[in-house]
């Protein structure tokens, strides 16, 4: 049976992600915020579960996200998770990302004929469709990109461009993502709602579903397109390393790669 401070927590937790958001929101109809309003995002993705946490330090301790500071302890172990969890599922996603676009940039939208179909009943219809007509303008037309090119932001200040954007998608965007939704949110509701089923050795339930659906409509916020839930895939991914490696490092890590292989092959696949 659930104890009424894990039903606390859960709810908390659940209450705090909607409120960041709904925040984060407000403050974008404010002009000339953009900055202000993502650092305080990301200082609220790092020390707000601590914070909240801050009359358990065992709690905080057992979500990583305390009590010694909101960065997860260090583990080699969940870097091997990480670099083979990116040699195992990076190859044929890239595979099908080409195919994908190969088929979308021909105009054979039947692939996205789900998304399409839920997209007409929310405000943001037509609007999948629009941002893969001008995606598309710079598709070769084939299978295979034209040649591999390295994204501008990369390439800036003497190639330190790229040392920045793995700084910065590491401890910015990927680390403080993890420490806000897996570290905290999913291990709140997995004590209200305990995982039942093992899946390759990981112990994966509805707070994993739950988590990742908050984390995929979290994203709409930024950017109001529907296509942003599409994270709630690799957020399951996510949810997975961290219940298999134990450690929020792995998750944080392979997190960031697929974003810089995103990037890559958003570059590499469209020219500019």
């Amino acid at each position: 049976m659930t104890s009424p401070e894990a039903s606390r927590r859960a709810r908390t937790a659940v209450l705090a992600t909607c409120g960041l958001y709904a925040a984060y929101g407000l403050l974008g109809l404010v002009p000339g915020l953009s900055m202000v309003r993502g650092a305080g995002l990301v200082a609220a993705f790092y020390f707000l579960p601590g914070w909240l946490l801050r009359d358990e330090p065992e709690v905080q301790a057992r979500y990583q996200v305390g009590p010694d500071g909101p960065i997860p302890p260090w583990s080699w172990r969940a870097l091997r998770w990480a670099v083979g969890a990116c040699l195992l599922v990076f190859p044929p996603f890239v595979l099908g990302f080409w195919w994908f676009y190969d088929q979308v940039c021909a105009g054979d939208l039947r692939v996205l004929a789900p998304a399409l179909w839920a997209e007409q009943m929310t405000p943001w219809a037509g609007g999948l469709e629009s941002y893969l007509e001008r995606l598309c303008r710079g598709h070769s037309g084939g299978f295979w990109p034209e040649s591999l090119r390295l994204p501008a932001t990369w390439t800036a200040t003497f190639g330190l461009g790229f040392v920045f954007q793995v700084v910065e998608g590491l401890f910015a965007v990927a680390l403080a993502e993890e420490v806000f939704h897996r570290g905290y949110l999913m291990s709140a509701l997995e004590e209200r709602f305990p995982p039942r089923r093992r899946i390759l050795g990981a112990q994966i339930g509805v707070a994993a579903v739950l988590s990742s659906l908050l984390f995929a409509v979290g994203h709409l916020v930024g950017m109001a397109q529907a296509a942003r839930l599409a994270t709630f895939f690799p957020a399951l991914v996510f949810a997975w390393l961290w219940r298999r490696s134990g450690n929020l490092w792995a998750p944080a890590l392979f997190h960031m790669s697929a974003n810089l292989l995103m990037e890559l092959l958003l570059a590499s696949t469209f020219r500019a």
